[in-house]
């Protein structure tokens, strides 16, 4: 009988070896390596970009809003629906938060629609046009990091309407401050000669930023030593929502007058800033 052939076919069905198993495990396992790194790679650089992108986002969206709110402020409707009354853009409920606290903005103007955009239904009984009613907005930040934004309408500046409270403006809000440009010159030329705190300054003189007539007119000239605000800096700083990964944020943030000293949780942190003029200076 003849086993040639029995003998190829033995050779021929045999396995791999023990050294060529373990070759091929450690091939394996290096390319999975590389293919977990690029994941965490990619995965991070997308949690970094999707923070960057929201805290720039609230951080724009948040300067707009409030600077036209303060370029609003001060805002008097014609002559002929309230003739000759003064009152503060800057109202008193504004506060300078103490130890770096958050500050408080509050502002007044009139405005021929309320706060939900819906115009005012009472005419000027003389012109036939429609009146105007005062709007207060009030800006502040909540225990949950909220930038949250309040209106109140109505025709009488002292006893307003709440049309809407605790709306959110931006998410992550670490920090919220506020400094006031004031004028010190007498009488008021409305040019900036120092930036100041809220506690350094007294609302009521905001009405001289209407007209130096009506600064005369409530006596205000001898009553503002510290000068007229006459325009406005806002400071936020903003952390990301989520974990970002990579290297830790820098330990401190400056916010205008105030120093922050941020955890070292790996959030996206950015601090934005701006400068608004009052705009309504004059009648």
């Amino acid at each position: 009988m003849n086993m040639q052939p029995v003998a190829r076919s033995v050779r021929s069905a045999r396995g791999v070896t023990l050294l060529e198993l373990m070759i091929a495990m450690a091939i394996g396992l290096v390319l999975l390596l590389v293919v977990l790194a690029m994941y965490s790679s990619s995965r991070q650089s997308f949690r970094l970009q999707d923070g960057l992108g929201r805290v720039q986002e609230d951080g724009r969206i948040a300067m707009q809003l409030i600077a036209e709110e303060v370029r609003q402020a001060g805002f008097r409707a014609a002559v002929w629906n309230h003739p000759r009354i003064g009152y503060a853009p800057i109202t008193s409920a504004s506060s300078n938060g103490t130890s770096g606290a958050d500050d408080v903005l509050q502002l007044m103007y009139m405005d021929h629609e309320n706060c939900n955009g819906v115009a005012n239904t009472d005419f000027d009984p003389e012109t036939g046009e429609v009146m105007a009613d005062y709007k207060r907005i009030t800006f502040l930040v909540s225990d949950d990091d909220e930038l949250l934004m309040n209106c109140d309408y109505g025709a009488n500046p002292q006893s307003l309407t709440s049309e809407y409270s605790n709306r959110v403006v931006a998410n992550g809000v670490e920090s919220f401050q506020v400094l006031y440009g004031v004028d010190t010159d007498f009488p008021p030329d409305f040019s900036i000669n120092a930036w100041t705190t809220r506690d350094s300054i007294e609302p009521a003189a905001t009405i001289c930023i209407q007209s130096q007539f009506l600064c005369e007119a409530v006596g205000l000239l001898d009553e503002v030593p510290n000068g007229v605000p006459t325009a406005l800096r806002i400071g936020l700083l903003l952390a990301s929502p989520e974990v970002v990964g990579g290297n830790s944020s820098p330990a401190q943030f400056d916010v205008l007058d105030v120093t922050v000293n941020a955890p070292d949780d790996q959030r996206l942190r950015k601090v934005f800033t701006s400068t608004i003029t009052l705009r309504n200076l004059t009648l």
